[in-house]
């Protein structure tokens, strides 16, 4: 039984988990595994970190180097977060020859290829579990349980902070500002929660997913992004009255022109299985040709949630050591040259749900379903408001199946009128 000596770098949040549940089940591994695995070096540059922790015998450092320099290592877990150390720990570990396990979905999304040529090169792997969906295997799912499968689509709620927030809107009745300052209170949306509630952490997690689903390569700059920071309470409780409610959505789906990838707030049927993802949950519905449709759901984020998944790909790592065969499952189609045809956002067609805020004058609302009509969209049902004294109202429309380019067109030229008082609310309609 030949030893596995594993170094960490970072011990926050997610490697202090990991920490936690290697001592918890490291004994376990070797007697039922046969893995003898010892936690070697731990590196971080907070030294207090370290006595807060069960690191056993491993040695305990503030320099990374220290775990690059000792050959005695066969696997490096990076959770030290950020695209410029981190890259650099990884692209040097993997070239020394050692396999490399992280969480850190914004250095797959926007270095995949880098990555993963340097690893092909160097005849090791790198391990990413973690970067998708926290402790929910999305990862191993698409890769070996689903690769008798064409994906088809995959439809994901894969931020919590977001997922949180949109709750708090829908069921205390909250502005975003309020809902934004209640995630950070309890913790989930940091102090700048910018990557969050603008569609970044989702667009990272969806270009990653798009990526495995596609066998191809999806660069994260060229899907289209949109956060949550524009919904208004106001259109949390139309969506309800209309029979919906409102989710931040990534989408992946083929069709004859290519991949339509994207990220948005998006409408759901109040009876779409996703509709019911609540608070800090996540999920990822899957359709593969074969199997149909796939939930995964769970927590996306966390310390023990993710350090799980972490150890889970410490585990496929030590196996494939162990059993000599550390390239089990390649990653040679993510590659620079191998890009995926992307549809355009203003290719794809939905349904669309569109709050006008006009003034409450006779022949506006024949004025909008004109040009709507010019540009071809035809219209499912209108609710207007009473303006209750004011001097506007909100006019809801939501359309038909409709090409998002027109509804653009037919939007850009409505708000030209003078009637119009503010930007109009554009939500896209997923059933």
């Amino acid at each position: 039984m030949a030893k596995i000596n594993i170094g960490i770098v970072g011990v926050g949040t997610v490697g202090g988990g990991v920490v936690k549940a290697l001592d918890a089940r490291i004994d376990y591994f070797k007697s039922a595994l046969g893995l003898d695995m010892r936690l070697a070096r731990i590196a971080d540059k907070a030294a207090s970190r370290f006595s807060q922790l069960p690191v056993r015998d491993a040695v305990c450092t503030g320099d990374s180097n220290d775990i690059l320099n000792d050959e005695s290592i066969n696997i490096v877990v990076e959770l030290a977060g950020g695209t410029g150390f981190a890259r650099t720990l990884v692209l040097e570990a993997l070239k020394r020859g050692k396999h490399v396990v992280t969480a850190n979905k914004a250095l797959i999304a926007e270095y995949g290829p880098e990555i993963f040529e340097t690893a092909d090169k160097a005849g090791v792997s790198l391990y990413f579990e973690a970067s998708v969906g926290g402790g929910m295997p999305v990862i191993k799912s698409i890769r070996e349980g689903l690769i008798g499968n064409e994906i088809i689509s995959i439809r994901t709620i894969i931020n919590g902070t977001c997922n949180y927030i949109l709750t708090q809107m829908s069921t205390q009745d909250l502005p975003f500002a309020d809902a934004l300052a209640a995630a950070q209170e309890n913790g989930y949306a940091e102090a700048d929660p910018t990557l969050d509630v603008g569609g970044g952490d989702s667009g990272h997690k969806v270009a990653i997913l798009a990526s495995l689903a596609s066998g191809g390569y999806v660069p994260y700059g060229d899907i289209s992004v949109e956060g949550i920071t524009g919904i208004a309470k106001e259109d949390i409780k139309f969506a309800a009255e209309l029979g919906y409610v409102v989710k931040l959505l990534g989408v992946i789906k083929r069709n004859a022109d290519g991949l339509d990838v994207r990220v948005h707030p998006a409408m759901l049927p109040k009876g779409h299985i996703l509709a019911s993802v609540s608070d800090v949950f996540n999920a990822v519905l899957l359709e593969g040709d074969a199997v149909g449709q796939i939930l995964i759901y769970g927590r996306g984020a966390g310390e023990m949630p993710t350090a799980s998944a972490v150890v889970g790909d410490i585990i496929d790592a030590a196996r494939n050591i162990s059993d000599g065969c550390p390239k089990r499952v390649p990653m040679d189609y993510y590659r620079a040259d191998k890009k995926a045809a992307l549809v355009p956002i203003e290719r794809i067609e939905s349904r669309y749900y569109l709050r006008f805020n006009v003034s409450d004058n006779p022949g506006v609302l024949a004025s909008i379903t004109s040009r709507l009509g010019v540009e071809g969209i035809s219209i499912a049902s209108v609710m207007q408001q009473e303006g209750g004294g004011e001097a506007w109202v909100p006019v809801i429309i939501i359309t038909h199946q409709a090409m998002e380019r027109g509804v653009r067109k037919a939007v850009r030229e409505i708000e030209k009128e003078a009637f119009v008082r503010a930007p109009t609310q554009i939500i896209r309609i997923e059933e």
